[in-house]
């Protein structure tokens, strides 16, 4: 037993195994890696599960700045949301990924128009890929 609480998730796929943490009280937070867990509509069923047993929800999130948006997207929909893990500043061009400025002052803002709020650049999403890969045709 601890008074630190114990967070969790980030390597669990879908809700199943998110609830088992849950029913087992194995966690004081869960912690759902948006992109592994299967994208925004299972990670908002595995909020709604962990609202069932009052515990909070602060998203795993060491991804591209389009999952970043999706995972604020969940967070301001969610009741439980307590925090959106980020690590943009740990590669140079995370930022450049996308047309607009994902992080201003430690927030994100959500947009009020439709869609993540965010424009991909192709152009550097192209300079970055892995050695023998190639970029999708947008068209």
């Amino acid at each position: 037993s601890t008074v630190t609480p114990v967070a969790a998730g980030e390597n669990r796929y879908r809700v199943t195994e998110h609830r088992r943490l849950l029913e087992n009280q194995a966690v004081d937070i869960v912690a759902p890696d948006l992109p592994k867990v299967g994208g925004m509509r299972e990670t908002r069923r595995i909020a709604d599960v962990a609202n069932q047993y009052y515990v909070p929800v602060a998203m795993h999130n060491v991804a591209s700045p389009v999952a970043t948006m999706a995972g604020a997207h969940v967070a301001a929909a969610i009741p439980n949301a307590l925090a959106l893990e980020f690590h943009s500043y740990e590669l140079g061009w995370w930022g450049d990924l996308v047309e607009e400025d994902v992080l201003e002052d430690g927030a994100v803002e959500i947009p009020e128009r439709p869609g993540l709020g965010v424009t991909l650049d192709l152009d550097v999403v192209g300079e970055h890929l892995v050695e023998g890969e190639t970029l999708f045709d947008p068209s």
